[in-house]
């Protein structure tokens, strides 16, 4: 590879890696709850669900930002998420105390649809840039999606404190301003023919694909397999991030360690972000997914008895496992299915995180707390078995 062409692919990664540093501010929810139950008036319950929709959502975000790709430039698709996402905030803003429902379509809707194309871009270009290393790369990316979170946890406090929920949300909007004009004069696709003589090897198999299409997708078994997986890595972190602060005080968590533990716990799901798909790369990807999901399973366990730091601890071996296998399912995606419309192959597995989603928001209302619990660590086990039916070892190191 000519040198040139190595810092562009850096640029590119270091461009929309520094755009991935506000991408985590649906992370910050746990805090900014307490406040949305205040300002309207609503129980735990209620105010949780602007969350839920929000990640149901951003898969239909995913979804679309990967089909724009197909025939649109990337800078338009980008154009049109950030207005959605910095619509979607400042009007949560305006928000009058007796229209809690109108967040399902600010906060959830039009955040989430936004939220969910931009990281589609940003997700498909730099294993568009990086084929011989889209483990890494994506857990590069991602990580500093979990920083966002880790520096947006403590402002938006301050923030909720000093100037209220309205002005909270404005502010996160002026800055989702500025990131997204330097997104779209910054980021952009590669040549056509770009590394088209890479090569993987040691891949799946017989079973890789290279799916361009949904009919392509539907037709190879690794997709519902694959789509699974991503179901199961989703309700336990999901559940305990939703309630994390006000379930918290119920197992004897102030307010500060609730904040710290936010933080910290961003910190460790960037973590996640980074060791596991670099893991994945050198050891594989089923080996790095059934790690995560066993340490899934030894949170879920502990949750049932846990008290106060303990909890916190909980909550970080959950954000740690939910990074990691967030980072580690797109590059495993395109093993299996093909990296040649990537952000499109992607946000159609990604229906199976959607899907987790609203379901674990219905159980946690049908079933109580502990045992909503012992659902998501039954489901991460479904998640292990599924990982280990997949045909072949998971892809090692890439070579030319």
């Amino acid at each position: 590879m000519a040198k040139s062409t190595n810092i562009k692919r850096i640029a590119v990664l270091l461009c929309c890696t520094a755009c991935s540093l506000i991408m985590g501010f649906c992370y910050t929810y746990s805090i900014i709850q307490p406040f949305i139950m205040e300002h309207f008036f609503i129980d735990s319950s209620a105010a949780s669900l602007p969350y839920t929709i929000f990640l149901a959502v951003f898969v239909v975000g995913n979804y679309i930002g990967g089909a724009m790709q197909k025939k649109a430039n990337i800078k338009i698709v980008l154009l049109i998420g950030y207005l959605l996402m910095t619509t979607g905030v400042f009007t949560t803003s305006l928000l009058p105390s007796e229209m809690p429902y109108a967040m399902w379509i600010t906060y959830g809707g039009l955040l989430g649809i936004g939220d969910g194309m931009v990281y589609n871009v940003i997700l498909a270009t730099v294993q568009k840039w990086f084929p011989d290393r889209k483990g890494l790369v994506t857990g590069v990316t991602l990580a500093a999606l979990g920083i966002s979170a880790t520096i947006l946890s403590p402002l938006c406090s301050s923030w909720l404190s000093n100037y209220g929920f309205d002005g909270m949300f404005r502010i996160i909007s002026a800055i989702f301003i500025v990131v997204a004009v330097f997104g779209i004069i910054t980021i952009k696709s590669p040549p056509y023919d770009y590394m088209a003589g890479f090569k993987t090897v040691g891949a799946v198999g017989v079973s890789t694909h290279q799916c361009v299409t949904a009919r392509d997708c539907f037709a190879a078994k690794e997709y519902y397999m694959l789509t699974l997986i991503l179901f199961c890595t989703v309700p336990a972190y999901i559940l305990l991030s939703a309630i994390f602060v006000s379930y918290g005080e119920t197992r004897g968590v102030d307010q500060a360690l609730a904040v710290t533990g936010v933080s910290v716990a961003s910190l460790i799901q960037v973590a996640g972000r980074f060791i596991v798909p670099a893991f994945s790369d050198k050891f594989g990807r089923k080996k790095a997914l059934i790690m995560c999901f066993a340490i899934t399973i030894t949170a879920v366990i502990l949750l049932v008895f846990s008290k106060s730091l303990l909890y916190v601890l909980c909550f970080w071996l959950l954000s740690f496992a939910y990074g990691g296998t967030s980072a580690t399912t797109p590059p495993m995606v395109t093993d299996y299915l093909g990296s040649k419309n990537a952000g499109f192959v992607v946000s159609l597995t990604m229906i199976g995180s959607g899907i987790a989603s609203l379901g674990t928001s219905v159980v946690s209302k049908i079933a109580s707390i502990p045992t909503s619990f012992i659902l998501a660590g039954i489901t991460a086990g479904v998640g292990i078995v599924t990982t280990l039916l997949l045909p072949g070892p998971a892809p090692a190191k890439p070579h030319r």
